[in-house]
């Protein structure tokens, strides 16, 4: 018995206050030179270090559940972490500060899109929603560049069947698609694209997705943002409500400025 309490002793001791609330890009820890990837609410090692290369970001908690948002390239001991929060201090609990990481968060969530292969979109002429958005309103805004008002094509499909369902021109650079039960199903997926030509794309082209979310989805989303809410850190309880929204894809993504 007290062979196993020392065991477990010394495992606490090697665990630091911090812990890993968000990240994108590829970090890692090192671990006597072995690098591994970062997992989502695990603690940092006290004789580990956090690696963070260029166009990632990582967002740490301390036991106080302060967040903090590194994305400066670089390796970081638990020692110079203990600095950082010490060099920002309460600033860590303000709305500018919160807004740093809030857009972060977002902005990388996005890039991830583009560059890891989620992201499928057919040019860079779209805007709004990303792709495999989960619409928890009774309508989604389709938005894409068209500074010159050309005569375009918007597509709108049931993704599984194909079916379509509008096919108009326009010289807009968005559309309303609002929900009717008489057209639309609450949990199956659609596909949009807008292109120069009345006809269908050529196949294999990959087209944006939505979702408009039904209720058995939107029950098990309200039920975590009523768990979220009882968060007592104001900014916390923000960043906690943004990591749910990118995590489900939600569109659009909460207004929590």
């Amino acid at each position: 018995m007290l062979g196993l309490s020392l065991f477990a002793i010394s495992l606490s001791a090697q665990t630091s206050e911090y812990k890993v609330f968000y990240f994108s890009g590829s970090p890692k820890i090192v671990d006597k030179k072995v690098e591994t990837n970062l997992v989502r609410d695990s603690y940092i090692s006290s004789k580990s270090s956090l690696k963070v290369p260029a166009g990632s970001y990582v967002v740490l908690t301390n036991k106080n559940d302060v967040p903090m948002g590194i994305n400066t390239p670089g390796t970081y001991s638990v020692t110079d972490l203990n600095k950082i929060y010490e060099d920002v201090g309460n600033s860590n609990l303000t709305q500018e500060f919160f807004n740093y990481i809030a857009n972060n968060m977002i902005q990388n969530s996005q890039k991830e899109r583009k560059s890891g292969g989620v992201y499928r979109a057919v040019g860079d002429n779209y805007k709004d929603p990303f792709d495999d958005a989960m619409v928890i309103e009774n309508y989604v805004l389709l938005s894409w560049s068209n500074p010159k008002q050309k005569k375009l094509y918007l597509k709108v499909y049931e993704e599984e069947s194909g079916e379509q369902i509008y096919n108009f021109a326009t010289t807009d650079s968005a559309f309303v698609v609002k929900y009717d039960e008489k057209i639309f199903e609450k949990g199956k997926k659609y596909s949009w694209i807008v292109n120069s030509n009345y006809s269908d794309p050529d196949q294999g082209t990959v087209l944006r997705t939505f979702t408009f979310a039904n209720d058995a989805w939107m029950s098990e989303y309200k039920k975590e943002v009523e768990a979220i809410n009882k968060t007592e850190n104001e900014y916390m309880r923000k960043i906690k409500l943004i990591r749910l929204s990118l995590d489900k894809n939600v569109f659009p993504i909460l207004d929590l400025y």
